[in-house]
């Protein structure tokens, strides 16, 4: 080992002179302790935050989607839609129509995003785990599935609820006749979806076929729905898909589409990361007063290890090595605290959120990355200001 770090141990457990430089060097620990936990505990809200935002938008979006670039459909394309689903790691391809509808029950009257969906679509979209009553097969025999939100804005409490929708009729709009221009549907309530706000607030869905026919989109959709397999690379099966598609198509993940959502959130962590660092380059200068301290009541030592023929980086070194034991303690014991409430928060719920009955606490994920990011910057920022001060202090006395 090392001889620096032979007096640097010595130095900081052994018992001190002075009860100031055991305060100091306890404030020195708290001081470090403190912003590296908050870090860690921050950020791994900001991982839980992002993967319930990723796991809800799945009760709504595909892993990935062909779309039309320009225009609201495109053509039905069994050809296209066979091709994509041979592609290694596709797993399902559905279809789906979505546009807004007007929909009216026991007197009220909503607009709504209606979504037609086909048999495969279940598959590609869990709705079914969101479901808080009724069946998502129920759209099979006619029916519709809404939003919790949405069903009691419309006043559909209860599975059998009938329910018109209203669309503008393409084929028939008329100056003279507005009327003759409005298609209609009549349907009843099949099941209610609690998913996210998005989805709880306007979304409605039902057959494909008899959503077309309302909006006289026979042989168009709005998009093409891809479940990829788990352990396939998203990235190459986007590729693969775009060799199959045409110029005028988009194929688009799940990210891309919550780019904007994706984006705040990278700018909310990069700014908490920020002000993490500069809240512990501050709380690291709490190790300068336990040093200059050391130095001054180690004096005596100092002269002693001149005279032998001791190096001045030799004596630097000791005193660098006491800031950074007192960091590294320090880091520990934040670490091991932030990761134990995260961890308390997360299969404990300590920290709910009232009036939610989707999430019922603060979602948190540690990612190891951010823990191994927080220690290793936390570190050299003590490292840093430690050696900045030993050298300055030695400066003036050396």
């Amino acid at each position: 080992m090392m001889l620096w770090s032979t007096f640097a141990r010595r130095y900081m457990f052994s018992p001190k002179s002075h009860s100031v430089i055991n305060i100091i060097a306890f404030v020195s620990l708290i001081a470090v302790a403190v912003p590296t936990a908050a870090m860690i505990i921050l950020l791994a809200m900001f991982a839980g935050l992002s993967g319930t935002i990723d796991e809800l938008s799945t009760a709504k979006s595909a892993d990935i989607e062909v779309v039309a670039k320009r225009g609201g459909t495109i053509a039905e394309d069994d050809a296209m839609r066979a091709k994509i689903a041979s592609v290694e790691g596709v797993d399902h391809v559905a279809e789906y129509i979505e546009q807004s509808v007007i929909a009216t029950s026991a007197g009220r009257r909503l607009p709504i995003i209606l979504r037609g969906v086909d048999d495969e679509y279940f598959d590609v979209i869990p709705v079914e785990q969101y479901m808080q009553y009724g069946r998502v097969t129920s759209i099979g025999a006619g029916d519709i599935i809404l939003g919790a939100a949405l069903s009691g804005s419309l006043g559909a409490y209860g599975i059998g609820t009938e329910i018109e929708l209203y669309a503008l009729n393409r084929k028939q709009i008329s100056t003279l006749l507005p009327t003759s221009g409005i298609s209609r549907l009549a349907t009843r309530l099949g099941g209610v979806v609690n998913a996210n706000a998005e989805i709880n607030g306007s979304l409605a869905i039902t057959d494909i076929g008899r959503v077309q026919r309302l909006l006289n989109y026979d042989g168009r959709i709005t998009a093409l729905a891809i479940d990829v397999s788990p352990t396939a690379d998203i990235d190459a099966v986007e590729r693969s898909i775009e060799a199959i598609v045409e110029r005028e198509l988009d194929v688009v993940t799940r990210q891309e589409q919550d780019a904007s959502m994706n984006a705040i959130l990278r700018m909310e962590k990069f700014a908490i990361v920020l002000i993490g660092l500069m809240i512990a380059l501050v709380a690291t200068f709490a190790i300068v007063g336990s040093v200059v301290m050391l130095i001054t009541e180690k004096e005596r030592d100092i002269a002693t290890l001149r005279a032998i023929g001791a190096k001045q980086s030799l004596i630097r070194n000791i005193f660098v090595g006491e800031g950074m034991l007192l960091t590294l303690t320090g880091v520990l014991l934040g670490t091991l605290i932030g990761v134990a409430i995260a961890l308390g928060q997360k299969y404990y719920g300590w920290v709910t959120i009232p009036g939610n009955n989707i999430l019922e606490s603060y979602p948190v994920d540690i990612v190891a990355t951010d823990v191994v990011m927080v220690v290793v910057a936390v570190t050299l920022i003590g490292w840093a200001v430690s050696m900045l001060t030993v050298r300055a202090k030695l400066k003036m006395r050396l």
